[in-house]
């Protein structure tokens, strides 16, 4: 043994790595770009239409007080605001007594490459008692 040098217990001498990359680094990167790449646009989408969605929900609660033609203007209103397809403007509305059913269909579809599918299709509909 060398005296004068003393190398810490559970401490191992560090390897140069000058300008090493590891390559598992680099691949979770890519995967994380590509998920938000794709994901941003599908988000997105689907939080406009839950936005969408819960409007008629509040329609449904709110239906006692307001007429048939303020409850299609109010979602058309919406619809264009969070910019879905014209589909979307074609709300229909049934009531019977005390019961109302609001819906709509229509078709979103995003613009990624790659994406075999790009069409998607929602339903959003509410009914309650008022």
């Amino acid at each position: 043994m060398v005296t004068g040098e003393t190398v810490p217990r559970g401490r191992r001498p560090r390897a140069a790595r000058v300008g090493g990359l590891r390559l598992g680094c680099l691949l979770l990167l890519v995967v994380v770009g590509g998920a938000m790449y794709y994901g941003a646009p599908l988000g997105d989408m689907y939080w406009k239409y839950y936005q969408f969605r819960d409007a008629f929900r509040q329609e449904v609660r709110f239906a006692s007080q307001h007429t048939d033609d303020d409850i299609r203007r109010h979602l058309r209103a919406l619809a264009d605001t969070l910019q879905l397809p014209e589909e979307a403007d074609s709300v229909f509305i049934k009531r019977k007594h005390n019961h109302i059913l609001i819906w709509t269909e229509y078709y979103d579809h995003v613009d990624v490459p790659f994406v075999a599918r790009d069409s998607f299709y929602f339903n959003p509909q509410a009914e309650g008692d008022f």
